[in-house]
């Protein structure tokens, strides 16, 4: 009897995230990531945008009605020291959102993440909310010892907060940033390996960004991330930026060969580090305006395709706000009208993602696919026996890195025979 396999489900008392052979790993699982970035507290409001308007769980059920499954959340360093106060937000349609502080309402923001089965990374996105993002990750009004405690403050908070799954540690180090081993004032990478060790009481994965507002990554061929602890090292994630020409004209986009010419670039800077250094890649950022008949659309449709080839299509989609001015949104200006293309775009990028939901005190994880068949968990790896209902017993099933899996299994004293492609059965 041949049996198709549908996408299993586990349930755990808390999520376990690690890496290996270039994915992120959930409880054993490789984890599927559909991601948005909603952006507005690291700003002056202190508040995720739109709330000025409009009701908060209108834009969390939008992204969990998309099919996104986290939510990349930006702050800035002044708003968790100071926890202010002066949020931007409607009272009559946020009812109980009103007289928050800025960590009160971050507080509910992934509360009601959390009740929708979103997972929750938090970006260090600017130092000052009046400012812009920063070259380095720390200056003389915020040095490293303040961001490390302001971290920690997070990192203690939000402990026991099941979604809160990552930190991305610094956004878009650019100009004075290195990456190498030769200036401690300006080596990102270094400064990295000390912010991690210093939150080693985080259990989630450390997002690391390239320097060159994020996109360049290549010095990690000569120096990856060293922590010197391993358990620190093996939840590390390396996390590009990528734009289309609406936000950045490079040369590269006006070439005759564009956009085929970007492969090589894109390996040089990120695409090679899954392969030589085993670590996972997501892009944190990346879209664009992506009008009809454009370049931009061009980048667009071409950048997925790439994503999917390289297996690297965990990704953070820049935004859900149409108020980012070189990029627009998902939605459109109203605040409200979602915008179709942009939307089937991210769909494409990743149509089957990892889903988490709270049943009767556990999380329970319905493993995803990822879009190309070739991309699957690259070497071996035991799922542990799980419980089903009374009288089924899921066996315990070593699944192997070739394209297709054959593996018998035995349900109220009926033998099956199963193929599994490009999934995992739990």
């Amino acid at each position: 009897l041949l049996l198709p396999i549908t996408m299993g489900q586990m349930c755990v008392d808390k999520l376990e995230w690690s890496t290996s052979q270039g994915n992120i790993i959930v409880n054993g699982q490789p984890l599927v990531l559909k991601g948005i970035n909603y952006f507005g507290f690291e700003t002056e409001t202190y508040a995720p945008h739109g709330l000025w308007s409009y009701d908060l769980n209108y834009y969390l059920d939008f992204i969990k009605n998309n099919d996104f499954n986290a939510i990349r959340v930006p702050f800035s360093l002044e708003m968790v020291k100071n926890d202010p106060s002066n949020l931007n937000i409607n009272c009559a349609t946020n009812p109980g959102l009103c007289g928050k502080s800025a960590l009160q309402l971050l507080d509910v923001f992934i509360d009601r993440a959390a009740d929708r089965g979103l997972l929750i990374m938090l970006d260090n996105h600017r130092i000052t909310a009046s400012g812009g993002i920063s070259e380095l990750w720390c200056n003389n009004e915020y040095p490293e010892s303040q961001l490390i405690s302001l971290w920690q403050k997070l990192v203690d908070r939000y402990s026991n907060r099941w979604n809160v799954f990552a930190i991305d540690l610094k956004n878009e180090p650019h100009d004075s940033a290195s990456w190498g081993n030769s200036n401690a004032a300006t080596d990102w990478n270094k400064a990295a390996e000390r912010i991690i060790n210093n939150l080693s009481s985080f259990s989630g994965l450390f997002f690391i960004e390239g320097i060159e507002w994020g996109n360049r990554l290549e010095n990690v061929a000569q120096f990856p991330i060293n922590t010197g602890t391993a358990s620190l090292n093996n939840r590390v994630v390396y996390s590009p930026h990528c734009y289309d020409p609406s936000v950045y004209d490079r040369p590269e986009f006006n070439t005759p060969d564009f956009p085929n010419n970007l492969d090589a670039i894109y390996m040089a800077k990120y695409g090679f580090i899954v392969n030589q250094t085993g670590h996972p890649v997501v892009v944190g950022e990346w879209g664009g305006k992506a009008d009809v008949g454009t370049r931009d659309e061009t980048w667009n449709k071409w950048y997925i395709e790439w994503l999917r080839t390289k297996c690297l299509t965990n990704n953070f989609y820049w935004c859900l706000n149409p108020n980012s001015g070189d990029t627009g949104g998902l939605l459109e200006d109203d605040w409200l009208t979602p915008i179709p293309r942009k939307i089937a775009l991210t769909n494409r990028a990743q149509p089957n993602p990892t889903k988490f939901a709270v049943q009767n005190g556990k999380i329970c994880i319905t493993s995803g696919v990822f879009p190309e068949s070739h991309c699957r968990f690259g070497g071996q790896s035991t799922v542990q026996p799980q419980s089903t209902t009374a009288g089924n017993v899921v066996t315990t099933t070593t699944i192997p890195s070739a394209p297709t899996t054959t593996f018998s299994t035995s349900t109220g004293g009926v033998s099956a025979t199963a193929v599994l492609v490009n999934s995992w059965m739990v």
